[in-house]
């Protein structure tokens, strides 16, 4: 995809899930309907949920992550919206792990310039190959 003004991108894979509070998945399944849903990133992400390993003689997997792919710069800015959106109206949401590349974010903020830095962090460690990880208590 190219585009003028300097919006093109590599494109940028980040992986959301909930390693504690998400009660049978249940907040992974919200985050992954409005991020599905959201005419902003239609173009510009592929949204996918991802289910986990199967254990032995279970019916059925638990979902795991939500993966979002990332193929313009400006849906960065979107995705940062839309994940802060979705966190201002569950308030009780447990914090979500944005991983990318080996580097790991924990947002637990509201407040969608927050959330873009921490996904910008993650943008930048891919590009990098760094394996730094950082954390938000902002919120």
């Amino acid at each position: 995809m190219s585009e003028r003004g300097g919006a093109q991108m590599e494109q940028v894979q980040i992986r959301f899930r909930f390693d504690e509070g998400d009660d049978e998945g249940e907040a992974l399944r919200s985050l992954y309907r409005r991020l599905y849903r959201d005419p902003s990133l239609e173009r510009t992400t592929k949204v996918e949920l991802q289910e986990a390993p199967q254990e032995e003689g279970a019916m059925g997997g638990a979902w795991e992550t939500v993966n979002i792919l990332l193929t313009h710069a400006t849906a960065l800015s979107s995705l940062a919206v839309s994940v802060a959106a979705w966190r201002q109206s569950r308030p009780s949401a447990p914090p979500l792990n944005a991983q990318s590349n080996g580097t790991t974010v924990t947002v637990r903020t509201d407040d969608p310039e927050a959330v873009r830095r921490l996904l910008e962090a993650l943008s930048s460690a891919d590009n990098s190959n760094s394996d730094d990880s950082g954390d938000s208590s902002e919120g």
